[in-house]
Protein backbone atom coordinates (compact mmCIF):
# COMPACT_ATOMS: atom_id res chain seq x y z
CA UNK A 1 0.00 0.00 0.00
CA UNK A 2 3.07 2.36 1.17
CA UNK A 3 4.59 1.84 -2.66
CA UNK A 4 1.52 2.54 -4.14
CA UNK A 5 1.32 5.94 -2.73
CA UNK A 6 4.49 6.79 -3.19
CA UNK A 7 4.03 5.74 -6.53
CA UNK A 8 0.93 7.84 -7.23
CA UNK A 9 2.85 10.57 -5.51
CA UNK A 10 5.61 10.54 -8.07
CA UNK A 11 3.22 9.92 -10.63
CA UNK A 12 1.79 13.93 -9.87
CA UNK A 13 4.99 15.08 -8.89
CA UNK A 14 6.77 13.78 -12.23
CA UNK A 15 3.52 14.30 -14.88
CA UNK A 16 0.99 17.10 -12.91
CA UNK A 17 3.80 19.21 -12.22
CA UNK A 18 5.79 19.70 -14.62
CA UNK A 19 6.91 23.47 -13.77
CA UNK A 20 10.66 24.48 -14.63
CA UNK A 21 12.24 26.49 -11.44
CA UNK A 22 13.04 30.13 -11.25
CA UNK A 23 16.35 30.91 -12.00
CA UNK A 24 18.53 33.45 -9.83
CA UNK A 25 21.06 35.34 -10.71
CA UNK A 26 23.90 37.33 -7.99
CA UNK A 27 23.56 41.16 -9.56
CA UNK A 28 25.21 43.06 -7.18
CA UNK A 29 26.03 43.48 -2.96
CA UNK A 30 25.25 46.52 -1.11
CA UNK A 31 26.55 47.50 2.26
CA UNK A 32 23.87 48.96 4.69
CA UNK A 33 25.49 48.71 7.96
CA UNK A 34 28.76 48.80 9.33
CA UNK A 35 29.57 48.62 13.11
CA UNK A 36 31.86 48.06 16.08
CA UNK A 37 30.02 44.38 15.85
CA UNK A 38 29.38 43.58 12.19
CA UNK A 39 28.90 44.41 8.53
CA UNK A 40 26.00 43.71 7.56
CA UNK A 41 25.39 44.08 3.33
CA UNK A 42 22.63 42.94 0.99
CA UNK A 43 23.15 40.31 -1.89
CA UNK A 44 20.79 41.04 -4.87
CA UNK A 45 19.41 38.30 -7.10
CA UNK A 46 17.03 38.56 -10.58
CA UNK A 47 14.52 35.74 -9.82
CA UNK A 48 13.62 34.63 -13.98
CA UNK A 49 10.67 32.85 -14.43
CA UNK A 50 10.35 31.25 -18.04
CA UNK A 51 6.99 29.82 -17.61
CA UNK A 52 3.58 31.09 -18.60
CA UNK A 53 2.23 30.80 -15.35
CA UNK A 54 3.50 32.73 -12.33
CA UNK A 55 5.65 31.36 -9.45
CA UNK A 56 5.37 31.97 -5.49
CA UNK A 57 8.76 32.29 -4.11
CA UNK A 58 8.73 31.08 -0.36
CA UNK A 59 12.02 30.72 1.93
CA UNK A 60 15.56 31.45 1.20
CA UNK A 61 18.11 28.97 3.27
CA UNK A 62 21.21 29.98 2.77
CA UNK A 63 25.47 30.09 4.53
CA UNK A 64 27.59 32.52 4.09
CA UNK A 65 31.41 31.56 4.10
CA UNK A 66 34.61 34.34 4.49
CA UNK A 67 37.68 33.54 4.92
CA UNK A 68 37.53 29.87 4.34
CA UNK A 69 34.79 29.33 7.02
CA UNK A 70 31.28 29.54 7.87
CA UNK A 71 30.51 33.22 9.37
CA UNK A 72 26.89 33.16 8.28
CA UNK A 73 23.23 30.46 8.33
CA UNK A 74 20.03 32.21 7.67
CA UNK A 75 16.75 32.16 6.58
CA UNK A 76 15.07 34.78 4.70
CA UNK A 77 11.65 34.89 3.53
CA UNK A 78 11.27 35.85 -0.30
CA UNK A 79 7.41 36.44 -0.25
CA UNK A 80 6.81 37.27 -4.07
CA UNK A 81 5.83 36.27 -7.12
CA UNK A 82 7.63 36.21 -10.27
CA UNK A 83 4.97 37.01 -13.19
CA UNK A 84 5.06 34.46 -16.21
CA UNK A 85 7.59 34.90 -18.65
CA UNK A 86 9.28 37.72 -16.39
CA UNK A 87 11.58 38.90 -13.89
CA UNK A 88 11.77 40.48 -10.38
CA UNK A 89 14.81 41.71 -7.97
CA UNK A 90 14.98 40.15 -4.45
CA UNK A 91 17.48 40.39 -1.77
CA UNK A 92 18.90 38.33 0.85
CA UNK A 93 20.46 40.07 4.14
CA UNK A 94 23.73 38.98 5.11
CA UNK A 95 25.96 39.86 8.50
CA UNK A 96 29.84 39.32 8.89
CA UNK A 97 31.01 39.41 12.51
CA UNK A 98 33.78 41.97 12.42
CA UNK A 99 36.21 39.81 14.53
CA UNK A 100 36.49 37.47 11.35
CA UNK A 101 37.24 40.89 9.57
CA UNK A 102 40.04 42.37 11.81
CA UNK A 103 43.22 43.05 10.16
CA UNK A 104 41.92 43.29 6.68
CA UNK A 105 41.21 45.66 4.14
CA UNK A 106 39.12 43.82 2.11
CA UNK A 107 37.25 40.12 1.97
CA UNK A 108 35.96 37.80 -0.59
CA UNK A 109 32.89 35.92 0.76
CA UNK A 110 30.25 33.23 -1.00
CA UNK A 111 26.70 32.46 -0.13
CA UNK A 112 25.27 29.13 -1.46
CA UNK A 113 21.59 28.19 -0.87
CA UNK A 114 18.10 27.40 -2.21
CA UNK A 115 15.06 29.31 -2.68
CA UNK A 116 12.18 27.35 -2.30
CA UNK A 117 8.81 28.06 -4.34
CA UNK A 118 5.38 26.98 -4.37
CA UNK A 119 3.97 26.50 -8.56
CA UNK A 120 0.72 27.72 -8.89
CA UNK A 121 -1.20 24.38 -9.42
CA UNK A 122 -3.61 22.72 -7.15
CA UNK A 123 -1.67 19.53 -7.09
CA UNK A 124 1.20 21.28 -6.35
CA UNK A 125 0.51 23.02 -3.97
CA UNK A 126 -1.31 20.31 -1.67
CA UNK A 127 1.92 18.18 -2.14
CA UNK A 128 3.43 21.16 -0.67
CA UNK A 129 1.39 21.86 2.33
CA UNK A 130 1.33 17.91 3.06
CA UNK A 131 5.22 18.31 3.07
CA UNK A 132 5.54 15.43 0.40
CA UNK A 133 7.13 17.93 -1.91
CA UNK A 134 9.10 20.93 -1.61
CA UNK A 135 10.77 22.42 -4.90
CA UNK A 136 13.57 24.22 -4.64
CA UNK A 137 16.67 26.23 -6.26
CA UNK A 138 20.11 26.45 -5.28
CA UNK A 139 21.40 30.33 -5.62
CA UNK A 140 25.16 31.33 -5.43
CA UNK A 141 26.56 34.46 -5.04
CA UNK A 142 30.10 35.51 -4.85
CA UNK A 143 32.39 38.80 -4.32
CA UNK A 144 34.94 40.52 -2.67
CA UNK A 145 33.89 43.63 -0.55
CA UNK A 146 36.14 46.22 1.32
CA UNK A 147 35.95 46.79 5.24
CA UNK A 148 34.28 50.02 5.41
CA UNK A 149 34.96 52.12 8.44
CA UNK A 150 32.24 52.29 11.52
CA UNK A 151 29.58 54.59 10.84
CA UNK A 152 27.28 53.62 13.40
Amino acid sequence: MIRLIVCICTLFVSVGCGIRQPIPQFKQATITQSTPEAVAFDVTFEISNTNSIPLQLLMYTYQVSAGGSNVYSGLSSAEKTVPRSSSILSTIPVVIPRSVLLGRDSFTWQLRGTLGFIPPKAMSESLHDAGIWKPSTSVRAHGLIHVPEITD
